[in-house]
């Protein structure tokens, strides 16, 4: 079984949440190149099995998701080093965290609460007034605690009857 929540914050509980004194400034920069987006997704979410969602995408699928002007693909980096993985859609009002996620090499090493405060920084200066997203039981163990403590507060949860999932790419067993 699947437990899925569902969690926002609004502009305001974000800035009441802002740590004064984080030392790890991490930059959020755009990716334009659709074979590193697919790359760094792949990585990123390997251990999270993102891969099921996305297993048929080719290149030009990637591009042309990517091209779309209410979603933005881009990377953590830390200095030079590229450390993490971001997708937002938007609307008028609000963003989407669809994917957020870091590289396996970078995780345990205290950096999640740095990228989840430069996600949501870049999230607000679309002008937005709220941002949210979903998190379930085959995320990183340490992200809701990580979600709430940035400020957000929950909309609803769900459960879903799934068999584990497959390691395998491509290969999911749904219950019957």
């Amino acid at each position: 079984m699947i437990k899925t929540t569902y969690l926002k914050i609004g502009r305001k509980e974000f800035l009441l949440n802002q740590s004064p004194s984080t030392t790890m400034k991490l930059s959020v920069t755009p990716i334009s190149d659709e074979r590193l987006c697919a790359e760094l997704y792949a990585e990123v979410g390997a251990p999270h099995y993102w891969n099921v969602y996305r297993v048929c995408w080719d290149l030009s699928d990637w591009q042309h998701y990517a091209c779309q002007p209410n979603v933005q693909i881009s990377q953590f980096q830390l200095a030079a080093k590229v450390v993490g993985y971001l997708e937002l859609r938007h609307s008028d009002d609000a963003v989407e965290i669809v994917n957020f996620g870091l590289r396996p090499n970078f995780v345990g090493r205290g950096v999640g609460r740095a990228a989840l405060e430069a996600a949501l920084a870049h999230g607000f200066s679309f002008g937005v007034s709220e941002i949210w997203l979903h998190t379930c039981s085959l995320d990183h163990p340490a992200a809701l605690s990580n979600y709430y403590a940035r400020g957000f507060r929950l909309i609803k949860e769900g459960v879903d009857n799934f068999l584990p999932l497959d390691p395998i790419p491509g290969i999911v067993q749904l219950a019957a």
